[in-house]
This record gives structure tokens, C-alpha cells and sequence, in this order.
């Protein structure tokens, strides 16, 4: 086995180099790294706000701890629901839904400026100016109005264009009005200079003004095309991409092929360094988010489903556990023990940029095996009729067994939850243990 690997790896390390070489692929990673504190921070609130506080999770509800039956004096039903127990945790999911928003609500808007910053700075252009104005392109082409219930429209953004929805516009919107900015800024006919003895702050602003004037002017003509056309019956560029997505991907998305794919990309985005969960939310909330939906509403049952990859995030923690049986390593047990905590609640990040499992050969095949042979031992066992489909929506930082248990209504969903674990284990071991090897011949 470490003979092989040390092959594989041999053969990878290139194909990363050139992967991890192209710059537009760089600035997209970097992008992803630059939010990664917000996307922690968001999870740490996010746990604290679904796992903690909510009066119906993990730690208050029925079907978890019940500790809220005892903090609440002993009320149920009615009673729990219109206490002042549940005020009080409901006015602190809200303040902790604040700091979620930065992380989740408003991640494509923050996409926007982290990634055309970059993509500035290796087109040569002034990164913050870029960033600017990208940011500019990217408010135009969001609609700045919501419809109210009574039907009238509000001033008002909504956060499913700034949140993690709207991760597909963010990178069209960059990549463009970043490279129309940088374009027009180093021609030097449209340059306005100002003479010397301007300070230079104000000196760049005017030599960037015209290329700013154009750029927004281009977005704001392609709104406005987009809105009076409706090109299939959307007026937000957003909506579009997800229509255009939508339509081919429903006839097959519950296909165990699809699935398979599905997940072979979102796991090698993350390998390269890149939320691969973000990157593919318009198939995540246009297919499958639906089809959780319609499972708990009754009016289907289908087996792939919103839940039922969310459940499946956990296979990270199979390498962890993995690491602490097998690895040799003091650093790979020194990141496992760190990271250990935050994977109990599904987050990664510590793990994949820490180890790191990022552009890491050695663990580019079971990190992405394993989620898929998760993905064909939970397609057979709901198949055969051993676990319930995943019916009840369910926070996705829900802890193992816990999370398959409540989103299937059945303690079946909860084991199938351990045995991907145990499954997950099984990969990732011998990949460690060649790790160790490899170590030892390169120490010798």
C-alpha cells in the first residue's frame, strides 16, 4: 500500500502543481480562504443557534436532551411553546442569527469582493479599486426590491441573492466586471492624470474614473435587458442561472450516476481548496432541496435529497478517527485533536486547511472515495427499505447519529449514519498508515 501511494503521489504532486498554478484557480481559492474565518465564526454561531438555543434541537427538544422540559419548570406542549423560557432562547437565536448572516446571509456579496480583488492583482490592476467596483456590478445585477406579503415592494435586499444562492452570480459578476475594469484601466487613453501635486488617493480615483463609469454602465445596461426581457421568465440574473440548471438536472437528478457526480465535484472543489458545497448551491437548492421538501411535505419520496447529503458530511471525522488509531504523525495528530471538536458538528474547515487534506495527494482518493461509497451504501439501504427517507429537514452541524436519526424519524437513519462512519474509517486507514511509511523512508 505505501509503495502505491508513493506512486500516486508521485504522479499527482504534478497535476496539483498545475492545478494549484493556474492563477484564475488560485485567486478562486484564495477567495474561498479569505472568507474561511467568516464561514467559522458563522458555524460556531450557527451551532450555538440550532444545536443549543433552539427550543425544539439537540440540547432543549424532545427528541434530543430535553433539557428544556427542566430549565422551563417542567411545561410541555402548549405550554413550553408560549413560555417565557422559549422567549428568552428565541431572542438569542436571533442575536446569534446576526453574526450567521455575515458568515451564510451575506457570503456571495463578500465572494464578490474577495475574489475580484485577486483577480485585480493578477491582472495587474489596482486590487482595491477592482474590488470596488465589482462590488458596484454585482448590487446593480441584484435586485433591490422584494415583494412584501401584501404584494407591494420593499426597499430591501434579499439574502437569497448575498447568501450562499447566489455563489454562481458572485463568480460570473467578478470574473467580468473585473476583467472589464482592469482592461479599461490600463488604457491609457482614458485615463484622466492629474498633475503631481495631487495627493495621490485622489489621483488614482480620477484615473480610475472612467473605466468605473464604464463597467457599471455595462451592468447596469445588462439589468435592465435582463428585467424587460425576462428571458424565461426571470428578471434577476441569479434566478436565471437557476432556472437554466434547473430544468436539465430534474429529469435525472435522482439517478445514483447523478448523485455520484454530484458529489465527486463538490469534494474535489474542497480538495483543491475551494467550498465545493457553495460552488454547487444551485444544484443543492434547485434539485435538491425540493425533493427535501416534497419528502417532508408528503408528496414524495425521494431517496437523494437535501438531508440525505447532509448527513454524510461526517466523513471527514472517519479520517480523524483514523489518524488517532494509525497515524505516526505528531502534527496530523496534533491538528486531529484540534479539529476533532468542530467535525462533531460537521465543520471541516480546521481539518482540510490544518492537516492539510488540501492539494494533499496521499489523501486526494479516499477524500473523495469515501463520500461516494457513502453515497451508494445509503442509496441501497433506503432502497431495500432498511432506512426511511430523509423527510424532516435538519440543521446540517447536527451531530452524528443525532442528525440521521431526526431527519429520518427512525433510529435506522441514525445508524446508517455509523456504519458511514465506521465505513469512512475503513478508507481512510490505510492511507494513513502508508502515510507513516512514506514519513519513514523519507526521515531514513
Amino acid at each position: 500500500m505505501g509503495s502505491f501511494v508513493s506512486t500516486f503521489e508521485r504522479i499527482m504532486m504534478p497535476v496539483a502543481g498545475k492545478i494549484s498554478s493556474n492563477k484564475y484557480l488560485l485567486a478562486m481559492r484564495d477567495a474561498f480562504s479569505m472568507l474561511l474565518p467568516f464561514i467559522i465564526v458563522g458555524s460556531f454561531f450557527g451551532i450555538i443557534e440550532w444545536v443549543v438555543l433552539d427550543p425544539w434541537g439537540t440540547i432543549m427538544g424532545e427528541n434530543g436532551l430535553n433539557l428544556g422540559k427542566s430549565l422551563s419548570g417542567g411545561l410541555t406542549g402548549d405550554a413550553y411553546k408560549v413560555s417565557s423560557f422559549v422567549g428568552t432562547m428565541q431572542a438569542l437565536q436571533g442575536l446569534c442569527n446576526n453574526v450567521v448572516t455575515v458568515g451564510f446571509g451575506c457570503f456571495s456579496f463578500l465572494l464578490v469582493a474577495a475574489f475580484s480583488y485577486r483577480l485585480g492583482g493578477i491582472w495587474g490592476g489596482d486590487k482595491f479599486s477592482t474590488a470596488l467596483t465589482s462590488v458596484g456590478a454585482f448590487i446593480i445585477i441584484t435586485p433591490q426590491q422584494i415583494i412584501g406579503k401584501a404584494g407591494d415592494k420593499m426597499g430591501a435586499f434579499s439574502l437569497d441573492y448575498f447568501g450562499n444562492k447566489g455563489v454562481l452570480t458572485a463568480i460570473i459578476v467578478a470574473t467580468v466586471a473585473a476583467w472589464i475594469f482592469v482592461k479599461l484601466s490600463k488604457n491609457e487613453k482614458i485615463r484622466i492624470k492629474m498633475p503631481e501635486t495631487v495627493p495621490p488617493a485622489v489621483s488614482q480615483s480620477f484615473a480610475v474614473l472612467v473605466p468605473v463609469l464604464i463597467t457599471l454602465s455595462v451592468f447596469t445596461v445588462f439589468a435592465s435587458i435582463l428585467s424587460q426581457a425576462q428571458f424565461l421568465g426571470k428578471s434577476a440574473l441569479n434566478d436565471l442561472i437557476y432556472a437554466i440548471i434547473q430544468a436539465p438536472l430534474m429529469g435525472f437528478s435522482q439517478g445514483i450516476g447523478f448523485s455520484l457526480l454530484y458529489q465527486f465535484i463538490v469534494w474535489f472543489f474542497w480538495w483543491f481548496g475551494i467550498h465545493g458545497h457553495n460552488v454547487t448551491a444551485a444544484i443543492q437548492n434547485m434539485v435538491y432541496m425540493p425533493a427535501q421538501l416534497a419528502n417532508q411535505a408528503g408528496d414524495a419520496s425521494y431517496i437523494f435529497s437535501n438531508g440525505f447529503f447532509e448527513a454524510g458530511l461526517m466523513h471527514v471525522m472517519g479520517l480523524v478517527i483514523a489518524i488517532f488509531l494509525f497515524s505516526k504523525k505528531d502534527s496530523w495528530r496534533a491538528v486531529a485533536k484540534l479539529g476533532a471538536p468542530a467535525m462533531l458538528f460537521n465543520i471541516q474547515e480546521p481539518i482540510a486547511f490544518g492537516l492539510p487534506i488540501v492539494l494533499n495527494p496521499i489523501l486526494l482518493i479516499p477524500y473523495i472515495l469515501a463520500p461516494l461509497a457513502n453515497t451508494v451504501v445509503g442509496w441501497l439501504a433506503v432502497s431495500a427499505g432498511l432506512v426511511p427517507i430523509f423527510k424532516y429537514v435538519v440543521p446540517w452541524t447536527m451531530p452524528l447519529f443525532f442528525g440521521g436519526t431526526i431527519g429520518t424519524g427512525s433510529i435506522a437513519g441514525g445508524l446508517l449514519q455509523v456504519v458511514w462512519l465506521a465505513m469512512d474509517v475503513f478508507i481512510y486507514a490505510p492511507f494513513v498508515i502508508a502515510a507513516n511509511k512514506i514519513k519513514d523512508e523519507e526521515e531514513e
